[in-house]
């Protein structure tokens, strides 16, 4: 028989039932009503478990947990630009990306472990989350981009797990351990700047190294950003560089960067400089100072401190000690347009100078410490170099400048990029890598990260600053020119979908549904007849339970619940049954 629990379900659903909810929701062609806003959809799910709960006044325990399966897998080769229902991929300009917060570290819409690239350009794709599901599978998603003509461009990309598509290409051997990175700034992040009025450009520099140094500019009316370093073999600007006209950076932990007599570090960075220097008020204009302004306290008794009269001030004392200084000599010097780095005590002094550079071009230059070596590096290969062995102290509490030195003079002129700085010396291998800017390969950035995946959004985008992933979906020019099989894509990823596992309890009390309304026990029902047939109305009889269906207070079915076989309904005790479904 069919045993069907309709009216006294009905009730505890309108009592339960939040809002004006429509028993549509909850059918299977119509799951969910998805709202326009993404957030609502989790939120809504959750509300509906309350509505589950009770049944039954006295099925008061529920049992509930989150089951999160991945979809069948989604793969299609792209040579044109149709329209898909699964994804979409334009254009883009980073609007996905949340502002800088105001602890200057790079903030994005997504909850992942991520590191976010802020760079000029990039391809993405977005794909409907109420089409295909709530959200992207982790390390799901792969994308090969090929050309049947120009190997250069050919990859394959995969997510990491952690919102960050990688480069599978990469060696990773030719990327510097990130531990001994102090500082990394790549102005990439300043592409929001480009063009921008002097009055509307921030007053820092985001680093990215794993320190989180603060980075002010010093009167940033005069500090533009263009773009940045070429590649050595198609010579395409990559990313974005600053150019420096009358600023310079102060760094505020200047104490990390007190490098004591013993210690190995090393500066790589790129430079663009013109033909002259526009401070000529001394023979040199500063890249990388700390000897010429510390703080001072008028105050020197300990014991007065807090009274206001302690707070330190700047003076400009040139100091003979001091753990680096690296400068360019300008066109009043004997060596006008080379680099000289030195370290110096009150006694000794290290000093080593480059080449003569070429104006308005890019050079890599390193300047470190080894062991008691002193070098450096332009173009990859090592100009200079002299041992000494320093053996009085050559730190200081002088502040920590770049493109400066803290003072209205010796300020430079000219464009930086990529500075990174390292507390252990370089190999003639790590130096090589950071000054390949190859188009195929671009290590000079140290990174195979390339974009982002923001799974819970939908989102997949390709921003780095390197030209080879400028146009990644968009084909060859950026307008969809696929050309068959060239510059097409394979794009591969699973979706995730949610599903409520529900367990109701439906009881039945021992005098309930004692009897049975199947038309096949009664005597003559042709004729009316409402009476059972005698095995029917033995003492012995029970009915016997083959479904259980669930209605709302409409009457409208919502589950139905089939046994595998029939189970008898007995008049002695109550009985308790279990309905499980999954929405």
């Amino acid at each position: 028989m069919s045993f069907q629990f309709g009216n006294s379900i009905s009730l505890a659903w309108k009592k339960l039932k939040a809002g004006e909810h429509t028993v549509r929701e909850f059918q299977a062609n119509k799951l969910w009503q998805l709202s326009s806003d993404p957030n609502d959809v989790f939120d809504y799910r959750k509300t509906r478990l309350g509505l589950y709960r009770s049944f039954f006044p006295e099925n008061y325990k529920y049992f509930g947990q989150v089951a999160n399966l991945s979809s069948s897998l989604y793969e299609r080769i792209f040579t044109t630009q149709s329209l898909d229902p699964k994804v979409l991929w334009y254009y883009m300009d980073h609007r996905y990306y949340a502002p800088i917060t105001t602890q200057k570290i790079p903030s994005t819409v997504t909850d992942d472990n991520l590191i976010a690239n802020h760079y000029l350009s990039g391809s993405m794709f977005v794909i409907p989350r109420d089409m295909f599901g709530e959200g992207i599978k982790k390390k799901s998603v792969e994308i090969s981009i090929y050309d049947s003509l120009t190997s250069s461009l050919n990859y394959t990309i995969t997510d990491d797990g952690f919102g960050n598509l990688i480069d599978n290409s990469f060696d990773k051997s030719k990327i510097i351990n990130r531990d001994y990175e102090l500082i990394y700034v790549g102005f990439n992040d300043k592409y929001r700047e480009y063009g921008t009025s002097k009055n509307y450009k921030t007053d820092y520099i985001i680093d990215e190294s794993p320190f989180y140094n603060t980075l002010k500019i010093e009167n940033k009316r005069y500090i533009d950003y263009q773009p940045g370093i070429k590649t050595s073999d198609t010579d395409e600007d990559t990313g974005t560089s600053a150019y420096f006209g009358g600023t310079y950076l102060s760094v505020n932990e200047f104490q990390r960067f007190n490098f004591h007599r013993g210690q190995n570090f090393a500066f790589s960075f790129w430079l663009k400089i013109p033909e002259n220097q526009t401070d000529t008020s001394t023979t040199y204009n500063s890249l990388f100072d700390k000897k010429t302004v510390e703080d001072f306290r008028l105050n020197t008794d300990t014991s007065q401190i807090g009274d206001g009269d302690d707070r330190p001030i700047e003076m400009v004392t040139n100091s003979k000690k001091y753990p680096f200084d690296i400068y360019l000599n300008n066109q009043t010097s004997a060596i006008n347009k080379s680099i000289t780095f030195k370290q110096g005590s009150d006694l000794l002094y290290s000093e080593v100078t480059s080449s003569i550079l070429t104006a308005n071009t890019w050079h890599h230059v390193v300047c470190q410490k080894t062991g008691s070596n002193y070098q450096i590096w332009v173009d990859g290969v090592l100009e200079n170099t002299q041992n000494k062995i320093i053996t009085t102290n050559v730190d200081n509490n002088h502040k920590f400048y770049i493109a400066g030195n803290g003072t209205t003079s010796s300020k430079f002129t000219g464009n930086l990029d990529e500075i990174r700085i390292y507390r252990k010396a370089l190999t003639s291998t790590e130096i090589s890598n950071l000054y390949d800017n190859s188009f195929e390969k671009g290590y000079a950035y140290q990174t195979s990260r390339i974009g982002n995946v923001f799974y819970g959004h939908g989102i997949i985008c390709v921003s780095d600053s390197r030209p080879k992933y400028k146009n990644a979906f968009l084909g060859k020019t950026g307008n969809y020119d696929y050309n068959d099989n060239e510059n097409g894509f394979l794009l591969k990823y699973r979706s995730t979908v949610t599903y409520w596992e529900h367990e109701v309890i439906c009881k039945l009390r021992k005098n309930e549904f004692n009897f049975t309304q199947n038309p096949s026990l009664y005597t003559n029902p042709e004729m009316g007849s409402m009476l059972t047939d005698t095995y029917a109305t033995n003492p012995n009889f029970n009915p016997y339970v083959t479904t259980i269906g669930l209605y709302s207070d409409k009457r409208e079915l919502v589950a139905v619940a089939k046994f595998a076989n029939p189970v008898e309904k007995r008049d002695d005790v109550d009985m308790n049954f279990i309905v499980r479904f999954d929405l």
